[in-house]
């Protein structure tokens, strides 16, 4: 079964950030999209990879890089299957780390 991945995804503090996937590929685990960051105004194209854990995990990890940092984001499936609704998520960066939550927008 296909699970999409596709849409926008707003998180940090008053939305700061937005990722933006536009195509998928479930079965090569890779993704890519545009990374936006409102308070410098930056849009850049990301591409990433993900895997869905249903071995008891039960949760999908998605990861990228931007000229921000390293992205590391992690959904909870719901009822047994994914979910990508609220991710949380961590950014690595050499001027430090942040946490936040990401929610997929509803249409």
């Amino acid at each position: 079964m296909t699970y999409s991945l596709s849409g926008n995804y707003d998180g940090g503090s008053s939305n700061v950030f937005r990722l933006t996937i536009k195509k998928f590929d479930q079965l090569a685990g890779s993704f890519s999209g545009e990374f936006h960051y409102l308070l410098t105004g930056i849009s850049e194209p990301v591409s990433g990879h993900y895997h869905l854990y249903g071995d008891g995990r039960d949760e999908t990890v998605l990861w990228f890089e931007t000229s921000g940092g390293s992205w590391r984001w992690e959904a909870d499936y719901v009822n047994g299957s994914p979910s990508f609704e609220k991710w949380t998520a961590k950014r690595t960066s050499s001027t430090g780390d942040i946490e936040t939550e990401f929610f997929k927008e509803t249409a």
